[in-house]
């Protein structure tokens, strides 16, 4: 499945952006943020072409396939200068750095709240140009590679743990740990995380998993959330922003079954398995209609 996702500064830092088919206006009256505003990208598939103005016109010259690309400009591509971009079907150009692994960050338990993706060494969560989730990590979910967090800046006060994916026969899921105390991680005690050699010493949840992405407006636009595991309340105290919000999906993992209400309950008679889903309602899921969800 092609997927870039867009950062606002240099080195993955600051404000992203998925994007998973062509888009043809980062300027789009529901979702504009990101027009004129990308300093760094990461390609997780696919190759990927990029454009100075709208409706793909004035065309850079790289094409980027898969991998880390810490500065737009290293790779010539104008910072801060970027309005449309697509899928392509020629070969890359430019190759990033090799993803050695993935870690999303989120600001409360069981996944809730703000997150963070990151794909490198972080040396310093408390970063000027971003720094919200410094002594802010309360659950992780490991996508790939083996994570060691610290408690200080520059690998400082290394935790015991190494958290790694969940090794199962269908493939690699997502390593889930929904409220780091468990594991030995202080809350809201951590400011610097890499990737390290060798094996996980501590496993995530046992229970179904999978990764879908819900967003706020139809296209995969506006607010996006990211859901592993059963969420059995989307108007939660501490995350109710989807509630009775979401216009489009995108199934990265599983096959996943969606409810009108909370609990699990007023099963829309669809699933959705791995795939894009522009609109909601193309699928039998009423608009602004959902409170639950879970893999199946």
């Amino acid at each position: 499945m092609p997927e870039a996702i867009l950062f606002e500064n240099a080195n993955f830092h600051g404000a992203h952006k998925h994007v998973f088919t062509p888009e043809p206006n980062l300027n789009a009256a529901d979702d504009n943020y990101f027009n004129d505003k990308v300093s760094s990208i990461v390609i997780l598939g696919g190759t990927w072409a990029f454009y100075r103005n709208a409706n793909f016109n004035t065309p850079y010259g790289p094409v980027l396939g898969t991998g880390l690309y810490p500065s737009v400009t290293a790779i010539g591509i104008r910072n801060d200068d970027m309005s449309s971009l697509q899928p392509v079907s020629t070969a890359p150009t430019v190759h990033g750095a090799p993803i050695g692994g993935q870690v999303v960050l989120f600001e409360n338990a069981n996944f809730h709240g703000a997150h963070k993706h990151v794909f490198t060494k972080e040396p310093n969560l408390n970063a000027s140009d971003d720094n919200f989730f410094n002594d802010r990590v309360s659950s992780v979910a490991v996508l790939s590679g083996v994570w060691a967090f610290f408690k200080n800046a520059g690998y400082d006060g290394k935790y015991p743990p190494l958290l790694g994916p969940k090794i199962h026969p269908d493939g690699p899921y997502p390593g889930l740990y929904p409220f780091v105390a468990n594991v030995g991680i202080q809350n809201d005690d951590m400011s610097s995380l890499e990737i390290v050699q060798g094996g996980a010493t501590i496993q995530g949840l046992s229970q179904p998993l999978g990764h879908v992405v819900l967003f706020e407006n139809a296209g995969f636009h506006g607010q996006h959330k990211h859901v592993f595991t059963l969420e059995g309340n989307l108007n939660a105290s501490d995350d109710n922003f989807f509630n009775d919000r979401v216009s489009s999906i995108v199934v990265e993992q599983s096959v996943w079954a969606f409810y009108r209400n909370s609990g699990m309950n007023g099963q829309y008679p669809r699933t959705l398995g791995p795939g894009l889903y522009s609109f909601v309602v193309d699928y039998g899921i009423q608009n602004d209609d959902m409170s639950s969800l879970q893999p199946i």
